[in-house]
C-alpha cells in the first residue's frame, strides 16, 4: 500500500468528518472547513491508496500543540497515525505538547515511543466522560 502524508485540503473534509463520528468531542464539518482558513492551525492527512486514514491537527506558534490525531476505524492498529505524527512533527520541526485521556493507553504508548515526557495532569479536563488530561511535552 502506498502511504502519504500531506497537507489537509478542503477536498478531505467529508472523509475526516467521517473518521470523526467516532471521536466525542470531534470537530464538525464547519470546524474542519473553518480551521483550512486559519493560519494557526496546521493539519496534515494520512493517505493511503486514495483513502484518507488518519488526521492530524496542531495549533502553531511559538510551539506546536497537538490538537487531534485520529485514525479512521478500518485503518486502526497499522501504525498509520504513528506514521503521521513522525512525518509532521519532523515538517513542523517545533516543540509540542499534548493532551491526553489518562484511560487511552495506545494513545499514550504512541506518544511515549516517541520521545514525549508527561509533565503533569489536569484533573477533570474532560468531559463525557469526566476524566483527567496527561500532559505532554516534546522538545525538538
Amino acid at each position: 500500500m502506498l502511504q502519504k502524508v500531506r497537507p489537509f485540503e478542503t477536498k478531505d473534509v467529508q472523509s475526516v468528518v467521517q473518521i470523526f463520528e467516532n471521536v466525542p468531542d470531534g470537530w464538525s464539518h464547519s470546524a474542519l472547513t473553518d480551521s483550512l482558513s486559519n493560519d494557526s492551525i496546521k493539519s496534515f492527512v494520512l493517505e493511503t491508496d486514495g483513502d484518507i486514514a488518519a488526521f492530524a491537527s496542531f495549533l502553531v506558534a511559538d510551539d506546536a500543540e497537538l490538537v487531534f490525531v485520529v485514525t479512521a476505524e478500518n485503518h486502526k492498529r497499522k501504525g498509520y497515525g504513528e506514521i503521521l505524527l513522525r512525518e509532521t512533527l519532523g515538517i513542523l520541526s517545533l516543540p509540542c505538547v499534548l493532551e491526553v485521556r489518562e484511560s487511552n493507553a495506545p494513545a499514550i504508548k504512541l506518544y511515549e515511543k516517541l520521545g514525549f515526557e508527561l509533565l503533569g495532569a489536569r484533573k477533570n479536563f474532560y468531559s463525557n466522560p469526566r476524566e483527567s488530561a496527561l500532559i505532554y511535552k516534546l522538545d525538538l
